[in-house]
């Protein structure tokens, strides 16, 4: 089972991406989450970039959700959450 003990998470605004990751016991889990997905998630638009880390803390409980499943379908080490995954 992963956990997220850790909860740094970060933006990068370049890809438009965040990056955070989890545990499978001592395996780091790495984990990237596609803008668009949380816009959907959290009804953000494109112009509220600068909301963009708070609404993920709002939805901390649905992304790592998300990724939890993400992660037991494929138990990679990097795991790409998209708008499909919510």
């Amino acid at each position: 089972m992963i956990a997220f003990p850790n909860e740094m998470r970060s933006f990068d605004e370049d890809a438009g991406t965040f990056r955070f990751s989890g545990y499978d016991g001592v395996m780091e889990v790495r984990f990237v989450l596609e803008a668009p997905a949380l816009e959907r998630l959290a009804g953000l638009s494109r112009s509220a970039d600068t909301k963009y880390l708070d609404a993920f803390d709002q939805n901390r409980k649905q992304i790592q959700a998300a990724a939890l499943k993400a992660y037991q379908r494929t138990h990679k080490s990097l795991i790409r959450l998209t708008t499909a995954d919510f």
